[in-house]
């Protein structure tokens, strides 16, 4: 039997990660949400693995030769629900690596993006991009997920407004991107090992809301997208990458994830990269 794995689903990762030190508590609403985002996800699962929250009894007899810890994201928190039901988590990222290189600000330098797309800092700075607001725009904290820590800018900010953008700027910044409407969205989810090969999943399809927040995610279908495509992006935008245009992943972050065996999740073209691999390709219009 191929190995199995007790799985962590920690889709909130992005606000532990924020957080940037311990104490992260989920609320309740959250919590609720989260396990419905996380419903669609747990039939990707392989045939063999569970969902360690849902298998208590496995919790306490699972031997290290059963089951291989795997996280959505290897937080300090996921990591420690793993240990705490004896189970070893397979090698892993830092925390700092994790939070560098999902941070939108990781995948923004690194070129991709949206055309216009800037990482601000100040008011100043928000301003001199949105102009006259004749065109619409869509700010993003740069660690949420799921439709989180965004707003859409369609005419001049209102004093509510101001105090989400300014709170936002003094904590992390703010990428400001052209709103656009997307018409399908999938994502591919892989591994970088340590010997620098890379190994890629299945082509997904996710089901998102008008306001763009995640509602589900199911197997692509061939008639949808061939996965020969999205593998062929990626090897391009990879390949682009490594001519120049990335050093930041063949440099202190892809060297650092190599050294624990296992570089990080979500790599965006949403933004181009938060990572190495959760790659949401978006194909839209304005």
């Amino acid at each position: 039997m191929s190995q199995r794995y007790a799985w962590v689903l920690n889709l909130d990762a992005e606000l532990e990660l924020a957080r940037g030190r311990p104490g992260y508590v989920a609320q309740r609403k959250l919590t609720e949400q989260l396990a419905q985002h996380g419903r669609s996800s747990r039939a990707l699962l392989g045939p063999h693995d569970i969902l360690l929250e849902e298998h208590r009894s496995a919790r306490r007899g699972a031997s290290h030769g059963e089951l291989r810890g795997r996280c959505w994201c290897p937080t300090p928190l996921a990591l420690q629900a793993l240990r705490a039901s004896g189970i070893e988590p397979e090698p892993h990222p830092s925390a700092t690596v994790l939070r560098r290189v999902n941070h939108r600000l990781f995948a923004h330098e690194l070129g991709g993006g949206l055309p216009e797309q800037v990482y601000v800092k100040s008011r100043e700075q928000l301003l001199a991009r949105v102009g006259d607001y004749r065109q619409r725009w869509l700010m993003k904290r740069p660690l949420a997920f799921a439709g989180r820590g965004q707003m859409r800018v369609i005419g001049p900010l209102t004093e509510k407004q101001w105090t989400w953008v300014d709170l936002s700027l003094k904590r992390d910044g703010l990428i400001v991107e052209p709103l656009i409407t997307p018409t399908f969205e999938v994502s591919l989810h892989g591994f970088v090992w340590q010997d620098g090969r890379s190994e890629l999943g299945r082509v997904c399809r996710q089901a998102v809301s008008e306001r763009g927040s995640f509602q589900a995610v199911q197997l692509a279908t061939p008639s949808e997208v061939g996965d020969s495509a999205v593998h062929e992006a990626l090897a391009l935008e990879h390949a682009e990458a490594g001519e120049g245009r990335g050093h930041h992943l063949n440099g202190e972050v892809a060297a650092a994830a190599a050294h624990v065996g296992l570089a990080v999740r979500n790599l965006a073209l949403d933004g181009f990269a938060q990572g190495l691999h959760d790659v949401a390709l978006e194909v839209g219009g304005v």
